[in-house]
């Protein structure tokens, strides 16, 4: 058993790969039990001793216990911990891989160099802003003049070139121009899948989004940031936020993805954020939805954001 293996499934939206744990092909039989299947599937939601399996299938504990030695002489389910409960120690087990396979032969494909394999929960957070290689929104961004409600103009233009650049890797097919200015999006704009890069002051299409949103700029104490969720706000003007939702102005079940911050500098932390902290932006995807607040820092001390936490 070799545990130290991808699975690369090439597709019109890129390359997936997924961990996959190769076994010795007679050890497979074990799966032709609907029983093994479904305690597998019952451990790929999350790791459990044999009573908790059986509770939850409706299965006799013993009959469990058994396909559960089976799974782990195959390789296929593993002991994650001992666990005391009520006196007694139980046994608890995980799977270890999504995908399982067995190798016939040693003939093998080489990657070439422009072959890119892309996490399948990072094309998942990007669908449906990129599909089938080409880019699938209107990327907004502030007119750098003074302009709107609020008569703001915009900093936010050079963060907007490297959204460009990371979003770049998953697009085969870029056309130009990829963006538009606030202050040229049309009503059937607002109707597509839309990237938005900014705040309620420097992008016109934040502030219609703005009374939508569980994360939102408060106008009435100096534009912070307010969490629903959490019930906290944030004022340091290195706060960012980076929200993907349901476009509010649309039926036709398109998305709006919003990197911006309270002030510019907030903006470049969400953006820091997007494009070197990506994998722990997708945890916890809620219905395709993410809300995440993060906080930007002067690591090196040269006053330019240059690192990221993420504050929920």
């Amino acid at each position: 058993m070799d545990n130290g293996h991808l699975l690369v499934e090439k597709g019109d939206n890129g390359t997936r790969a997924y961990k996959s744990l190769v076994v010795e092909p007679q050890k497979m039989g074990v799966l032709n039990s609907r029983l093994a299947l479904d305690i597998v599937r019952e451990l790929a939601r999350q790791p459990c001793c044999a009573l908790d399996i059986a509770r939850s299938l409706q299965e006799d504990e013993q009959k469990v216990y058994y396909y559960l030695k089976k799974l782990e002489a195959s390789g296929i389910v593993k002991l994650n911990r001992l666990e005391r409960r009520h006196g007694m120690t139980a046994k608890i087990y995980e799977v270890l891989a999504p995908v399982i396979s067995a190798k016939l032969h040693d003939n093998e494909h080489v990657m070439q160099e422009h072959e890119t394999i892309h996490d399948p929960k990072m094309l998942d957070f990007l669908s449906p802003f990129v599909k089938n290689g080409k880019l699938n929104a209107v990327i907004v961004i502030g007119d750098p003049y003074s302009h709107g409600r609020f008569d703001k103009e915009s900093h936010e233009g050079p963060y907007a070139f490297d959204l460009a650049v990371f979003l770049g890797k998953f697009i085969s097919d870029l056309k130009f121009p990829h963006y538009k200015l606030d202050t040229e999006i049309t009503e059937e704009d607002l109707k597509k899948n839309l990237i938005l890069i900014g705040n309620m002051k420097s992008n016109v299409v934040v502030d219609m989004m703005n009374e939508h949103l569980p994360i939102y700029f408060d106008i009435e104490n100096d534009f912070r940031v307010i969490s629903k969720f959490t019930g906290n706000s944030y004022r340091d003007p290195r706060i960012g936020v980076i929200m993907k939702f349901d476009n509010p102005l649309s039926k036709g079940g398109s998305k709006v993805l919003i990197i911006g911050g309270i002030g510019s500098r907030g903006s470049r932390s969400s953006v820091i954020a997007f494009t070197e902290h990506f994998e722990d932006l997708v945890k916890n995807q809620e219905n395709g939805n993410v809300f995440r607040v993060v906080k930007g820092f002067d690591r090196s001390g040269d006053r330019i954001i240059d690192d990221v936490e993420i504050l929920e």
